[in-house]
């Protein structure tokens, strides 16, 4: 019995982190431009490639969008011309590429927990340029 009332507010102290959890800039239920100025940036200008040397990072913002880069260097906004499903369940991703650096049409490997690769067509690459963080 002792054990019963002890688990119960523990599932309440999680379910309340959950909670706490859930707004941020992969909020997909706000507009692409308010979940890059939470993250300290804004669209720039669309480029033709980035080099491969430049990506070091990445983050999952929605199903069509994931940010190439940040930290102290540069940072892109990668959009696909369909959703690519596996990215919001991944840590790791891979880029196919022919030309020695990323550019439109090429691909990001995502690879789900089975170990099946979706392949996410690259429609544009932008630059984003940094900017104070907006609040939550």
């Amino acid at each position: 019995m002792n054990g019963s009332k002890l688990a119960y507010p523990l599932v309440i102290v999680f379910a309340l982190l959950a909670a706490c959890t859930g707004r941020g800039p992969a909020d997909e239920s706000l507009p692409l431009d308010e979940r890059l100025a939470r993250l300290g940036y804004q669209q720039g200008e669309a480029v033709d490639s980035v080099l491969r040397y430049r990506i070091d990072d990445w983050q999952y913002l929605d199903k069509r969008h994931i940010v190439l880069g940040g930290g102290p260097g540069p940072a892109y906004l990668v959009e696909f011309p369909t959703p690519c499903r596996n990215l919001a369940f991944n840590n790791r991703i891979a880029y196919s590429t022919t030309a020695g650096a990323l550019t439109r049409l090429d691909k990001i490997v995502s690879t789900d927990a089975g170990g099946f690769p979706e392949h996410c067509l690259i429609g544009e690459i932008y630059r984003l340029d940094r900017v104070k963080k907006a609040k939550e």
